[in-house]
């Protein structure tokens, strides 16, 4: 038993290290809050920009967003766009058509291809021989509302020279319920402590599918879209640091998206997010840990660290809990343990939880408020539960992911919040 003991303890020490290391680089982004984010010059052109939209029976809300991109202060004759309706069975190519705006629809019996990637995939051979026409092109998800200004602040990126970012990506419904409010928060957070300050250091960003900016030259020379995984943005992200293409953070272009309301949304979406980068961690991430020791680009480093948390959640949910609820048992009941042990070992546990988990992400939630106050444009009262119910959705954000890791996923519809997005 000792022996047994002995062993499990290296294992946990080894394990705690890894958790350690990975959270070390987060922390050192979240010291770093008061850089600011690069800012780019306004255009002297209005480049030609093709609007793509991927939708799966959307007709509760994509005419919303057509309408609000429609409307945004951006030539009409210079942008255009282009709806990919992917195996619909509702009226969203009919409202799509209705509103004037191009639609691409996708007939695919393989359900191992009914995702975005495949989509995206299908959208870009259509467009193989228009794409000398476009620019560059931007992605918006079917609930995206588009601020006015989105159009004209990525076109002032890609005229400065960049050819792929992401903007910052906000929540129509943040003040919905307590579920909306944190989910909305962590995105905030990304935005605030991971986008803005790899900008300010000159480093490559994580792309977030809704928002995604990226260049007509880039699908020229990749020959279409590559990235068909169930999490395309982030593979799209590894793509383009192996060939040597940053990927950048506009922080003037907001996009607001529909945030999950309820558990069950919640956890719908952790779990296909956890699915797709598990495999991606298992696929590219170990990639890009030996590309980092042969090249020495931090934004390998950056991408392995950042892909690690699918199985440090995996070790959060299960081995923590169990290997730690071991040793309170054994000290407890056991006749080869100490209850004065197992009394100490609990204190330490709860103190570690209070002090390096539930103070330090309220404090993140706080901070990020007071930092972008002006972007959230909404009063303290209204999201003070969120703040300091921000630990309990690291948790269910966790599980959800685990959930996802164990799980066989498929195509499920998204409840969306309509009714707030119409008011942003």
């Amino acid at each position: 038993m000792v022996i047994f003991n002995g062993i499990l303890e290296i294992v946990n020490l080894v394990l705690c290290t890894i958790v350690g290391v990975a959270f070390i680089f987060q922390i050192f982004y979240i010291f770093l809050f008061f850089l600011p984010a690069k800012k780019y010059p306004k255009a002297k052109a209005k480049h030609k920009i093709g609007v793509i939209i991927p939708a799966r029976n959307e007709q509760e809300c994509i005419g919303n967003t057509i309408i609000n991109i429609l409307k945004s202060n951006y030539p009409l004759d210079k942008f255009e766009i282009i709806v990919l309706a992917d195996n619909c069975t509702d009226d969203t190519v009919t409202i799509c058509k209705n509103l004037g705006v191009r639609v691409i629809e996708r007939h695919e019996n393989d359900k191992k291809k009914h995702n975005v990637g495949y989509a995206l995939k299908y959208l870009f051979e259509q467009l193989k021989d228009e794409i000398d026409y476009f620019e560059f092109f931007i992605r918006f998800d079917a609930d995206t509302v588009v601020d006015c200004e989105y159009l004209n602040k990525m076109n002032d990126a890609f005229e400065s020279g960049v050819k792929v970012a992401k903007g910052y990506n906000h929540a129509s419904n943040l003040t919905q319920n307590l579920i909306a409010g944190v989910s909305g928060l962590w995105y905030l957070r990304d935005n605030r402590f991971n986008c803005q300050a790899r900008s300010a250091l000159k480093t490559d960003v994580f792309l977030v599918g809704s928002g995604m900016m990226f260049s007509a030259e880039i699908i020229k020379e990749d020959g279409g879209w590559n990235a068909v995984g169930s999490s395309e943005d982030t593979e799209f992200t590894i793509e383009n640091l192996n060939k040597k293409r940053k990927c950048n953070y506009v922080s003037d272009a907001i996009i607001y998206d529909d945030q999950p309301s309820t558990l069950k949304a919640l956890f719908n979406r952790n779990m296909r997010m956890g699915k797709g980068l598990h495999k991606l961690f298992w696929k590219d991430g170990m990639k890009c840990l030996f590309k980092f020791f042969t090249t020495f680009r931090y934004c390998y480093l950056d991408m392995f660290l950042n892909l690690l948390f699918i199985p440090i959640a995996v070790v959060c949910c299960l081995w923590f809990p169990l290997y730690y609820g071991y040793v309170l048992f054994f000290n407890w009941f056991s006749a080869l343990g100490d209850p004065a042990v197992a009394m100490e070992n609990l204190k330490i546990i709860l103190i570690i939880i209070f002090c390096a988990f539930l103070i330090p992400f309220i404090a993140q939630a706080l901070l990020v408020y007071f930092l972008d106050k002006k972007k959230i444009n909404q009063p303290f009262k209204k999201l003070a539960k969120a703040i300091f119910a921000f630990p309990l959705f690291m948790i269910v954000y966790a599980i959800g992911i685990v959930i996802g890791v164990f799980s066989r996923g498929k195509w499920k519809k998204i409840d969306r919040n309509v009714e707030y997005s119409k008011k942003v």
